[in-house]
């Protein structure tokens, strides 16, 4: 299969982000937070999202939904502390979501 992530357009992606509200909302806090980083837990408290979900959103579960996470869509980065895992929003992921409140 072919991997878009990396070679996809921005169409790719806000397209999949129109399909996931929980993407969406992950993707907007991560915005407003940019270019900080947050904890999982931090994102679900502050958005109100379950924790699994949250997770779900970010890295995917099964074949599809990590097709369509946002790490594997390139617009989210994850970055490894001593014993804790945060995300932060991607150069890629900040171009979008400035397209798309441009449009």
């Amino acid at each position: 299969m072919f991997d878009r992530s990396k070679k996809g357009g921005l169409g790719d992606v806000s397209q999949s982000l129109r399909k996931s509200r929980v993407r969406s909302e992950i993707m907007m806090y991560l915005y407003n937070k940019y270019p900080g980083a947050s904890h999982p837990a931090e994102i679900a408290k502050d958005t109100g999202i379950d924790s699994k979900n949250v997770l779900k959103g970010l890295r995917g579960t099964g074949w599809l939904n990590v097709a369509q996470s946002l790490l594997k869509q390139g617009v989210v980065e994850e970055i490894e502390g001593e014993n804790e895992t945060y995300y932060r929003l991607s150069e890629h992921g900040k171009s979008l979501v400035e397209s798309q409140q441009g449009a």
